[in-house]
């Protein structure tokens, strides 16, 4: 089932083209793209797919944690403090939680068995802590004595019932009362270009006017754009820290379509330009507890042209991953495969993985 906790781990490969943009500015250096000088390779932080992911989540609808509360930037136990309101505010929400998770309901009805039952309601906890009733008082002994366990036992839950992307990447949580760390199932290395790359030799600048009159000049910088990057990915799903965010077979789906989709979703000035090429996602069997290695290792490319300007100035092979794949059927569970519908590439053709299932072949993402 789709909302089944994740059992399996994954290896997966996510390829985008970047256009005469800048993937990934380094603050550090004027904004500029951030290159391995020395191999001229283009570099692109695991953040920054990150904050794609994250920003198409919440178009989606979905709780983001790592986002702005409102449109100011917060601590993160502001930011945690705020999602518990509202979680506990939705109607029916604490009835959900607690049938969830029969600890939460088990220990509450411990905490609880001394009071009457027309005081037995939920924000009968939030009340009795904020107005400090004496804790000496026999009737709520049992409340307090058992508050810290149930606290934590309900955060827990709030956190990984709310916030999906705490289930994807993790997350570290200190706030009084509550210090929990959450390792991220879905872990991404910082990605590369395949190709070397060259930044637009251009001398050309950027204006920023700072308010509404037309006289004030405000700031102004340089525009600094590479003229081609096919930037590369590779990353892992683990089945053990599933288990601890709560990430679930439809998280997983959910992230197959975000990772595709986001990158084009909200493209801003700087990064007009960057369109998906491929992603593939390798699952194991159950009994499979480790990973294969980083699947760019098996990508072969050929430059057709010493100036790189286009997808077509490029080739790829991809002969030693589809053969790392057959080679290895045995631990692999699912091959899902998505592929630019421009027909420019093609990685696993009908019939090449004999005896591999291969889930949504070509899988469509919703608009």
């Amino acid at each position: 089932m789709n909302n089944q906790i994740v059992n399996t781990n994954s290896d997966f490969l996510f390829l985008y083209e970047a256009v005469k943009c800048n993937p990934n500015g380094d603050p550090d250096m004027e904004n500029k793209p951030r290159i391995d000088y020395e191999t001229k390779t283009n570099l692109v932080t695991d953040l920054r797919l990150k904050r794609y992911i994250r920003d198409y989540l919440k178009l989606k609808g979905e709780h983001i944690f790592v986002d702005a509360l409102g449109n100011k930037k917060v601590t993160a136990d502001k930011m945690l403090k705020a999602i518990i309101s509202e979680e506990l505010q939705e109607a029916n929400s604490l009835d959900k939680l607690f049938t969830k998770n029969n600890d939460i309901e088990n220990l509450w009805n411990q905490m609880t068995e001394k009071l009457e039952d027309g005081e037995k309601k939920y924000h009968t906890i939030e009340q009795i802590v904020k107005n400090k009733k004496n804790k000496n008082d026999e009737k709520y002994k049992t409340i307090f004595a058992n508050f810290t366990e149930f606290n934590n036992l309900l955060l827990n839950e709030i956190i990984k019932n709310r916030l999906i992307d705490i289930r994807f990447f993790g997350g570290a949580f200190a706030i009084e009362g509550f210090t929990e760390t959450y390792t991220g199932p879905i872990q991404i290395n910082w990605g590369y270009s395949l190709n070397p790359v060259e930044l637009i030799k251009t001398n050309s600048i950027t204006t920023k006017f700072s308010s509404s009159d037309d006289n004030e000049m405000g700031s102004i910088g340089k525009d600094y754009r590479l003229y081609y990057s096919l930037l590369a990915f590779h990353g892992t799903i683990n089945k053990n820290a599933a288990a601890k965010s709560g990430l679930t077979n439809e998280d997983i789906r959910l992230f197959r379509e975000a990772i595709v989709q986001s990158i084009p979703a909200s493209p801003t000035r700087s990064k007009l330009g960057q369109y998906p090429i491929l992603f593939l996602q390798v699952e194991y069997t159950e009994n499979y507890n480790g990973y294969l290695r980083d699947l760019r290792d098996f990508i072969d490319i050929e430059l057709k042209t010493d100036t790189v300007r286009n997808f077509q100035d490029i080739q790829l092979n991809l002969d030693k991953l589809t053969a790392l794949i057959k080679q290895n059927k045995n631990i692999i569970k699912n091959i899902y495969l998505w592929e630019t519908p421009l027909n420019e590439l093609k990685l696993l053709p009908d019939g090449s993985l004999e005896g591999i299932a291969i889930n949504e072949l070509n899988f469509s993402v919703s608009q």
